[in-house]
């Protein structure tokens, strides 16, 4: 059971339940298919452009057609992605940044701000348009999470379903085909 003091944490972060779970799943599950459709299809083209390097996800070759693959990759995106990322990213970092200012407006943006940025930085490893890539999503999911008063459910959704859609869009191999779709 938990303590008074540690429920208070968890709920300092953004873990208060939602007063509808269907609602906040279905909601989570639309902002991330326009999410992760309109990366796919135009915004991830333009910032490859921009910065004349493409996203590197070679780490993910594996996945293409191999359902094992697939499947662990589903699992480690809704864990570390939809729940371990959102609670630090959002939850812990805006949170904490926030409470350093006496202007909430200001608090929330320099948390927006720099929970993005580091966000952005932790993926690296996609080069920088993955950087940007990323960063620019964490800023969308910043917005979410300050748009619903800073409860963290529709971000976790929301995450994991991104993952979700982006891992099986390289498991189906159909990433090419929709980068290809706006710029020809």
């Amino acid at each position: 059971m938990l303590t008074k003091n540690r429920r208070a944490r968890w709920i300092s972060i953004g873990f208060r339940r939602p007063v509808n779970w269907l609602k906040t799943i279905a909601t989570a599950f639309v902002l991330a298919f326009a999410i992760e459709i309109s990366f796919e299809v135009f915004f991830n083209g333009l910032i490859e452009r921009i910065t004349g390097s493409p996203i590197d996800l070679s780490d993910f070759d594996t996945i293409r057609g191999n359902l094992n693959v697939y499947l662990t990759w589903l699992l480690i995106g809704w864990v570390v992605g939809g729940f371990l990322e959102e609670m630090l990213f959002r939850g812990f970092f805006i949170t904490r940044i926030a409470l350093l200012f006496s202007n909430e407006r200001s608090g929330n943006l320099a948390g927006l701000g720099l929970s993005s940025l580091i966000f952005g930085f932790s993926h690296l490893y996609q080069g920088w348009s993955g950087v940007i890539s990323t960063g620019l999503i964490a800023v969308l999911l910043g917005a979410i999470f300050i748009r619903n008063k800073k409860n963290i459910w529709v971000n976790v959704f929301t995450h994991g379903f991104i993952n979700f859609i982006g891992l099986t869009v390289l498991y189906l191999d159909v990433d090419k085909y929709l980068s290809s779709l706006v710029s020809g």
